[in-house]
């Protein structure tokens, strides 16, 4: 698998609003985005423009995988595949037990990454209580999950 040189950073508090223009500018939720014990990466190329990003939700021993978006001009060079790589690396150094999401537009990538088909109702309850399952994503949504372990 061939990938772009490319570089990633842990989002912080005073690049949020970038953050979010992005995830706007590529159809994804953004303003319910809370950087507070949470993990989300920008990636970005080598004359530092945010091409990618991904994030990574906290409860408990699940995660919830948010935000992945590449650049319309980079989409096709794997940098999705790397997000969510990376992403899934973290939360095994986190020991988590599993990483949910829920998508209405990439299914199919999804599922070559590994994950499988969850039923949203029997996720754990701290994800049913969060912004993404509650409100932001409506219930035609797919939930999915990949396990850790």
């Amino acid at each position: 698998m061939n990938r772009i040189s490319i570089a990633s950073e842990k989002i912080q508090e005073h690049q949020l609003e970038d953050f979010q223009f992005f995830l706007e500018q590529n159809k994804l939720p953004a303003k319910d985005i809370n950087l507070n014990g949470n993990f989300y990466l920008r990636y970005y190329d080598s004359d530092g423009n945010t091409i990618g990003t991904g994030g990574l939700e906290l409860y408990g021993t699940s995660g919830l995988l948010r935000s992945v978006a590449v650049s319309k001009a980079k989409r096709g060079n794997n940098i999705g595949n790397q997000i969510v790589d990376d992403i899934l690396q973290q939360a095994k150094d986190l020991s988590l037990r599993s990483v949910f999401l829920l998508t209405e537009t990439a299914h199919a990538f999804f599922l070559k990454k590994g994950f499988s088909d969850f039923p949203r109702d029997d996720a754990p309850d701290e994800l049913q209580s969060s912004s993404e399952f509650s409100q932001i994503c409506p219930t035609t949504a797919k939930c999915m999950v990949y396990r850790l372990n």
